[in-house]
């Protein structure tokens, strides 16, 4: 009687754990696919809201390139002004120190070529420093050409040659050579800059 009590025991315990086991497992499917269902359920409501997100992600970082980018031309640009501006002083200083020399004379003699073909001219009134009217008066006198001369600044290089009735002026001062050679000076850079990028 109780053997067959304590097996009838064993028997309900058995299928009461069968049965728990089997409860457990579909409990935990059924909240698995319930979880499942309510993730999808955010993601759908929130679907708007994370494309916006990734939107905006995508337009910062585009931003933040364009903003690198443009930074970084910035820089350039002005490392090459920085470089030509160093060019332009460093020739200016170099035919300053040149200023009483041969080399000097030559750069007028080439200067004053220039002016006369563009004023078509025998005749010029030239501004330049006292310092040059000796030298100017020279080339002139080789070339053929009446000078009247203005007193220019002390320390101005080159000069400024007019005709009599001041229709055309040339001007041949080192500043305005060298500004109207700033792209030339540019581009030498420019390569140079390359190159050193390049290596």
């Amino acid at each position: 009687m109780s053997e067959q009590l304590i097996r009838l025991i064993n028997s309900v315990i058995d299928k009461v754990k069968a049965d728990s086991e089997e409860w457990v497992t579909n409990l935990g499917l059924k909240y698995e696919a319930e979880l499942m269902n309510a993730v999808e359920d955010v993601i759908r409501k929130h679907s708007n809201e994370l494309e916006e997100v990734d939107r905006q992600v995508m337009l910062s970082r585009e931003y933040k390139l364009y903003d690198a980018s443009m930074s970084i031309k910035t820089e350039y640009l002005a490392l090459m002004d920085e470089l030509t501006s160093g060019v332009i002083n460093e020739v200016k200083r170099r035919i300053a120190d040149m200023r009483g020399s041969e080399a000097y004379g030559k750069l007028l003699e080439a200067l004053f070529a220039q002016a006369i073909e563009v004023a078509q001219s025998r005749k010029l009134v030239v501004t330049c420093s006292p310092r040059d009217k000796g030298v100017i008066s020279a080339i002139a006198a080789k070339a053929g050409v009446s000078v009247e001369f203005n007193d220019g600044e002390e320390g101005m290089l080159g000069f400024i040659a007019s005709t009599k009735d001041s229709s055309i002026t040339y001007r041949a001062t080192v500043d305005d050579v060298l500004n109207r050679m700033v792209d030339y000076i540019r581009g030498i850079i420019k390569a140079y800059i390359n190159e050193v990028v390049k290596q």
